[in-house]
């Protein structure tokens, strides 16, 4: 496959770092998911010894990290959660998640808090996957047993941004999950989008995982139109009113009548004419939150995103064509056109939300999941004051 396709299934150790394989898989499957760990599937033939040598135990839930190389770009990573062997053909099946799970998976043990002075929302979100998910002791860095950037398991990190300033305490017996909270620090207005990309460093002979903000959210531009027909299939187009909202709340920390509460409404959705609609509610709780004024941008962000449906396409690459999943990311912003003669069609900008790619002996299939710009504008059209009414 790694010949006929360009791709190849790197194993590495997910502590140390190690090489340890490079897996001849007969199909493969990955999935890429903005603010989320996405997932892989290896299928692997037994009769071609993809581990021949090395100890069958190293292949084991949370041992090994994998990481999916087309050509000389990383595109996806993270640890085996398991595996399951087909007597029958001989096969065995490796089944992988992002390596964004693994910060799901550790808690704010220790506490954190920004105390009484602002801070950058990027630095929070360092910090605390660099206190509590980097380091799993936790200790301080240069201290035994910090990881830093030496295992595949740990990531690194571009400047701090200048983004928006935010307090946020986490305490100790909450036992905050580092990756919620990092997901829920970036979902408020003027928040952020991430992902974990990935690369070699051929000096040390280890596959690096960075951590990529993207701010403002909204999607990085590209350039890129897919067009119907030509780049691309759009497969179906769908209108979503699953988010749609009038009226909004989110709870933040305290219990009972002195937990602190936020609630917006947009009443101009319920009565103007022509798209007007009945009262719908939706409610959040992020108990990590000790500021009004965060969770009112936490409301504010779910109301703009709830005056209007979504309207997606679902867009299939043309295999072997102008673009693939080695040239696009997560993040990034793109055009899509598709029409009938019947029907005026999409013709918008959307956000990148999530690829997912198929590979067999019968070839590549790349999908993307797509989220419409026009979101992210009606968001900072609302913090500008032009949508809805405040009660």
């Amino acid at each position: 496959m790694a010949d006929d396709n360009g791709y190849r299934v790197i194993l590495s150790e997910f502590k140390g770092g190690a090489l340890l394989a490079e897996l001849p898989v007969s199909g493969l499957s990955y999935r890429s998911i903005l603010n989320a760990p996405g997932a892989a599937s290896f299928t692997v033939p037994l009769a071609a010894e993809p581990l021949a040598g090395l100890d069958w135990s190293l292949v084991s839930p949370w041992r090994i990290i994998a990481h999916v190389q087309r050509g000389s770009r990383v595109l996806w990573g993270g640890p085996l959660l398991t595996w399951s062997v087909d007597l029958s053909a001989e096969e065995m099946t490796l089944d992988c998640v992002g390596l964004w799970e693994y910060h799901r998976r550790n808690m704010i043990n220790l506490g954190y808090s920004t105390g009484t002075v602002p801070r950058e929302q990027t630095t929070i979100a360092r910090e605390l996957i660099q206190q509590f998910a980097d380091n799993p002791s936790p200790v301080a860095p240069g201290r035994p047993g910090y990881w830093g950037s030496n295992g595949p398991g740990a990531l690194t990190f571009g400047p701090d941004l200048d983004t928006m300033k935010r307090e946020r305490t986490y305490d100790w017996f909450a036992w905050k999950s580092v990756g919620e909270a990092v997901e829920q620090l970036g979902a408020v207005i003027k928040g952020f989008d991430f992902r974990i990309d990935h690369d070699w460093d051929l000096d040390a002979r280890v596959i690096r995982n960075h951590f990529r903000f993207l701010y403002p959210a909204g999607g990085q531009d590209t350039g890129i139109v897919l067009e119907h027909g030509t780049n691309c299939t759009v497969t179906s187009v769908t209108s979503d009113g699953d988010k749609m909202c009038t009226e909004t709340g989110v709870n933040g920390a305290g219990e009972g009548w002195s937990q602190l509460k936020s609630w917006w409404y947009n009443g101009q959705l319920e009565t103007e004419e022509g798209r007007r609609i009945p009262r719908l509610a939706a409610v959040e709780t992020n108990n990590s939150v000790v500021r009004v004024e965060t969770l009112t941008a936490q409301a504010e962000r779910m109301t703009a995103v709830g005056a209007f449906p979504i309207v997606v396409p679902e867009v299939t690459l043309h295999p072997g064509g102008e673009y693939s999943a080695a040239e696009l990311r997560v993040g990034h912003k793109l055009r899509v056109r598709a029409r009938t003669a019947r029907w005026p069609g999409v013709d918008a900008e959307y956000v990148v939300q999530e690829i997912a790619t198929k590979v067999t002996s019968s070839g590549e299939e790349t999908t993307l999941a797509l989220v419409p710009v026009s979101i992210f504008e009606r968001v900072d059209d609302w913090v500008k004051g032009e949508l809805g009414v405040a009660a």
